[in-house]
């Protein structure tokens, strides 16, 4: 029988990594909102949402301290808090580039990009949004001890991540072949920017997702 995240860490511990998923949780329903919102051109109710990816990733960090307290000064075995710890860290960085995706739309005239170029941004953001949603359902199911489905989830991450790579590398090419219709020249940059903080978060969900396998296959089978 599988073994369950939650038999191996204390309650509070338990409690805090509920706590830090669930805010990822909710970092990735605002932005999913506000790119819905902003491809229906509510650009003032779109900006309404991103501020709250803002708010979230703040409060984010103090879940992660909180859980990497626990995780420390409990007595795990050494590797397993190394283990545990770096999952938190690469999870954590996840928000953070999603939060800086979040300040690039605040300020990008979305509805003025290239439809070629937007296209390619609203996939990687789903992509983003998708591998982070997944990366959550398989933590929540290690704490179940439905450890078989947690590692069909991570699975699928990394199937995410190649497409993200593709659609990376497609809007970068499109960035130069449709260079000069986009003016302000600075418009460039920060499409350039936005498009590489989605790609690495979905490479953070992928990295994410390596060492939550790692702790299932090792402490939990």
């Amino acid at each position: 029988m599988s073994i369950r995240l939650s038999d191996i860490l204390s309650a509070e511990a338990v409690e805090a990594l509920i706590d830090f998923l669930s805010n990822l949780e909710r970092i990735a329903k605002a932005f999913s909102s506000s790119l819905d919102l902003l491809n229906t051109m509510r650009v003032g109710e779109a900006r309404v949402q991103l501020a709250e990816v803002l708010k979230l990733e703040e409060k984010g960090r103090d879940l992660r301290t909180r859980l990497e307290e626990l995780i420390v000064s409990s007595r795990l075995e050494p590797s397993l808090k190394e283990d545990l710890l770096n999952f938190v860290i690469k999870a954590d960085a996840i928000g953070d580039h999603v939060k800086e995706a979040a300040r690039e739309l605040t300020i990008l005239p979305i509805l003025e990009i290239p439809v070629e170029i937007r296209n390619g941004i609203v996939e990687l953001s789903k992509l983003s949004i998708t591998a982070l949603q997944q990366l959550i359902s398989a933590a929540k199911k290690t704490m179940e001890g439905n450890n078989v489905k947690a590692l069909e989830d991570i699975k699928l991450i990394n199937k995410y991540e190649e497409r993200a790579d593709q659609v990376d590398l497609a809007n970068r090419g499109l960035l130069l072949t449709l260079a000069d219709k986009l003016r302000p020249v600075t418009m460039s940059i920060l499409i350039h920017d936005l498009n590489k903080d989605l790609e690495e978060s979905v490479d953070a969900c992928q990295v994410a997702g390596e060492y939550l396998k790692l702790i299932i296959l090792t402490w939990l089978a």
